[in-house]
């Protein structure tokens, strides 16, 4: 099923995506765009693009490569601790799907 399909009818509140976030994060008082100014109308375009980052959506192709080798190093080392000297007790870091995303967020 299609994107276009599933939010056919939706409605959307977009307090969140017309805030002015630069004035926001500079201290100054808040302003939020008209939906219809050319400032508002970028604003959702974005919004409704698959450039805007989620939390829903997933970390980036890199973290998770670079997360992925740190754990497997770890887990390297500890079987190599264990193999010259049996009596040292390793604990291995086990693998989950999601781990990196949720590191990431």
């Amino acid at each position: 099923m299609s994107r276009t399909i599933r939010r056919k009818h939706q409605r959307y509140e977009y307090v969140w995506v017309l805030k002015d976030w630069e004035l926001f994060f500079s201290g100054r008082p808040n302003v939020r765009h008209d939906q219809h100014s050319p400032a508002g109308r970028k604003a959702i375009a974005i919004f409704h693009s698959d450039k805007e980052v989620t939390m829903g959506s997933s970390a980036p192709h890199w973290y998770r490569k670079i997360f992925e080798r740190q754990r497997r190093t770890r887990n390297n080392r500890e079987m190599r601790k264990w193999l010259n000297n049996p009596s040292f007790d390793p604990v291995f870091e086990c693998r989950h799907r999601h781990d990196a995303n949720w590191a990431w967020w």
